[in-house]
């Protein structure tokens, strides 16, 4: 039996039940923030100047969920900032990025 829906933030999730368990696939289209992260990277300030601080870059909520098990932190945790600027910082998720570190 499988069930899908679309939550008010725009994430996709499917459930899908198959010998007794339960799996839950969640996705979200991305375009709009890559677009939007493209966006501010021409017009957002750098570290010069009058700006007090940096968008480095931007990640949705599934990527986050997804970030945090494979580092074993939970969102907000120090450990999982860290983790999130290596991927950052890695040339495969560069789209997520705006000014960089």
């Amino acid at each position: 039996m499988s069930y899908s829906y679309d939550n008010f933030n725009g994430i996709t999730q499917r459930m899908i039940e198959e010998d007794g368990k339960l799996h839950v696939h969640r996705s979200t289209d991305v375009k709009s923030l890559l677009d939007d992260n493209k966006r501010l990277a021409s017009i957002a300030p750098s570290m010069h100047g009058d700006a007090k601080f940096r968008l480095a870059g931007r990640i949705d909520a599934v990527t986050a969920e997804q970030w945090s098990r494979e580092c074993g932190a939970a969102i907000g945790t120090q450990e999982f900032a860290l983790y999130c600027k290596r991927k950052l910082m890695d040339g495969e998720f560069a789209y997520f990025r705006v000014k960089g570190f």
